[in-house]
């Protein structure tokens, strides 16, 4: 029945995510053809620095959301979500306090950049409501909103880029007004949230420690995930960076897939670390094993259907990203094998420990991406980002291993 109830739960979040990613897919292609290269890398680098951003809404505290969760009862996790948001608000009037600062100054070269902070605050809100529904499992509410709010973003974004101007300010100002809309769907019923200020210092000094290794990660994060665009902008230029985002935005197909299973088994590796902290070890390779395996069949599946519509996907003058698009699926498999590994720190508070890996694989990535750059071009970009997500693996392992050597040694001790 649990097996069940799993792949169930996974083919509800799958379907939508599958939907939400044609949607996708669609908004992608209209902007390949209604937009130069150039443009499509200022909205890649706008995306990048909201990757730095966004944690600091937060603290880097997100995974208290889905922990609290399951721990707490109504009453002490409704007191926890107020003071949540209430304190991402007060880190969104200092960051964005300090863009507006920086801007003047020259820091920030585009006037775009200056939306990152609000973009940031709604990611974060739209976030928490999204674990929530993941949590209580609610798969057919979270599918239908990211559904819709991809929907909507394609329709304004067809809109604005074909009336007014093809340049990416408006498929930023599409995405913004989409995520507000479905933002207040989302708090339906409970819109109080969002206005009503609370202020727990036992909430705000939890988000603090929790949150304070992983918020030292941001930087070594951002390397890990977005300065490889920041390198091809470097080692080349900003239509190679265009080319490389197209790429990405087509193979993120496999972070989409890797994301609805997930999802599926969160609650599962949850209530199983819970009920058997003893078998931790072989619980991570069971989950380990499932998720990888899925991951792989579906990449192959994807290749070989990308590769019969590689050239309709991809209009002329994008040309240079179709290839580039193979090597992004083949290391997405890298990032695919540290999500469950996260997990696991995640649910243990081992932030410190996935602080360090983080550091290494973002140390790896900067490296292997400028030697791949400089040598093979764009297409190095990939590889080094799958190979830091390895290297980031690598180093979680062996703290995991010790950390299950312990669970087993505690269950033996109180039996």
């Amino acid at each position: 029945m649990r097996v069940f109830l799993l792949y169930k739960t996974f083919i509800s979040y799958f379907s939508f995510a599958v939907a939400t990613s044609a949607l996708g897919f669609a908004a992608s292609l209209v902007m390949m053809r209604l937009i130069s290269p150039e443009e499509y890398g200022r909205i890649a680098l706008f995306m990048s620095m909201l990757f730095v951003v966004a944690p600091m809404m937060s603290f880097s505290a997100d995974s208290l959301i889905a922990i609290n969760k399951a721990k707490f009862g109504v009453v002490e996790y409704e007191r926890f979500r107020r003071s949540f948001v209430t304190f991402a608000y007060l880190m969104f009037v200092v960051i964005q306090l300090v863009f507006f600062v920086l801007f003047p100054l020259g820091v920030l070269h585009d006037c775009l950049f200056l939306l990152v902070p609000i973009y940031g605050l709604i990611q974060f809100l739209i976030g928490m409501a999204s674990i929530e529904y993941v949590m209580e499992e609610k798969s057919v509410q979270f599918g239908i909103a990211a559904f819709s709010t991809s929907l909507t973003s394609l329709l304004l974004t067809v809109l604005f880029l074909s009336a007014i101007s093809g340049v990416a300010d408006w498929r930023i100002a599409a995405l913004l007004i989409a995520n507000i809309m479905f933002l207040l769907v989302r708090y339906r019923g409970r819109m109080k949230l969002l206005w009503t200020f609370f202020v727990d210092k036992r909430v705000f000094k939890d988000i603090v420690q929790f949150g304070f290794p992983l918020l030292l990660s941001v930087v070594p994060a951002w390397a890990l995930n977005e300065s490889d665009k920041i390198i091809v902008a470097k080692y080349a230029d900003m239509a190679s960076v265009g080319y490389y985002a197209a790429a990405c935005t087509i193979g993120s197909i496999m972070i989409t897939f890797n994301t609805a299973m997930l999802n599926a088994m969160v609650p599962k590796i949850y209530q199983a670390l819970a009920e058997n902290p003893g078998e931790m070890l072989s619980i991570i390779k069971r989950y380990m094993r499932r998720f990888l395996g899925a991951s792989a069949c579906f990449g192959c599946l994807f290749a070989l259907l990308y590769g019969m519509a590689a050239d309709l996907m991809l209009p002329e003058k994008y040309a240079a990203a179709r290839q580039i698009v193979f090597v992004v699926i083949l290391f997405s498999l890298g990032r695919g094998g540290y999500s469950v590994l996260g997990l696991v720190t995640d649910y243990y508070g081992m932030t410190i420990v996935r602080l360090k890996g983080i550091i290494y694989g973002g140390v790896t990535t900067v490296v292997t991406v400028i030697f791949g750059v400089m040598h093979f071009g764009v297409i190095g970009a990939a590889v080094g980002v799958g190979t830091g997500y390895l290297a980031l693996s690598l180093v979680l392992w062996p703290y995991l291993v010790k950390k299950s050597h312990h669970n087993v040694a505690t269950c033996d001790l109180v039996k």
